[in-house]
């Protein structure tokens, strides 16, 4: 690995900033607001599903930070992967955030009464899509960490739509603090093995 100074937090998000795809997290959050558009215009029967669609659709722009084009910019002066990665969240999450913001608001303006386990889901499913992205993308360069974390949040939502209630109430996981834990743990670790420098 080639030595040097570390560059400090600012050069390190001034090269993020025209790496991140905003292409893609500014089409994601529109689509959730799309989703959720759609709240007026169809029965009252799909209030409580569309919000959730859309905050799902919207976790998955977190996962555009997976996606690290900055390391050949910063080949002179390594920073880790850790820390690129943290310049990325950092600069995608608050774009996030407003996206979900916004499609609490048209929800609301739908008549929909979203609460706030809306906003507890988008944090845990945000977590949930950066770790597969993250993951995925170190496995496989060529594939873009959103595209790994929507596929595994489908398949993820789908199966726990057809889990028999004997598996969704087993102790270990019958409440929804428990069920938070254990998705929160395991995307860290996840988290923790996948930005490991190529080096450590």
């Amino acid at each position: 690995m080639t030595t040097g100074v570390r560059p400090g937090w600012g050069l390190v998000l001034a090269v993020s900033v025209p790496a991140v795809a905003w292409p893609t997290v500014l089409g994601t959050i529109g689509a959730a607001l799309a989703v959720t558009g759609t709240l007026a215009l169809l029965p009252a029967a799909a209030d409580p599903v569309l919000p959730v669609l859309a905050v799902l659709v919207l976790a998955c722009a977190a996962a555009v930070a997976a996606d690290d084009d900055t390391s050949p910019v910063t080949t002179s002066a390594p920073v880790p992967v850790r820390r690129r990665l943290a310049a990325r969240v950092g600069l995608v999450l608050p774009a996030s955030a407003v996206g979900l913001g916004a499609v609490l608001a048209v929800a609301g303006l739908a008549g929909a009464q979203p609460d706030r386990g809306l906003a507890l889901l988008w944090a845990v499913l945000t977590v949930v899509a950066l770790a597969v992205g993250v993951a995925a993308h170190r496995a496989w360069p060529d594939l873009p960490g959103m595209a790994a974390a929507a596929v595994a949040l489908v398949v993820g939502l789908v199966v726990a739509l057809r889990l028999p209630a004997a598996v969704l109430t087993v102790a270990a996981w019958d409440s929804t603090p428990e069920r938070v834990g254990i998705a929160v743990v395991l995307s860290a670790l996840v988290l923790a093995v996948a930005t490991r420098d190529p080096a450590a």
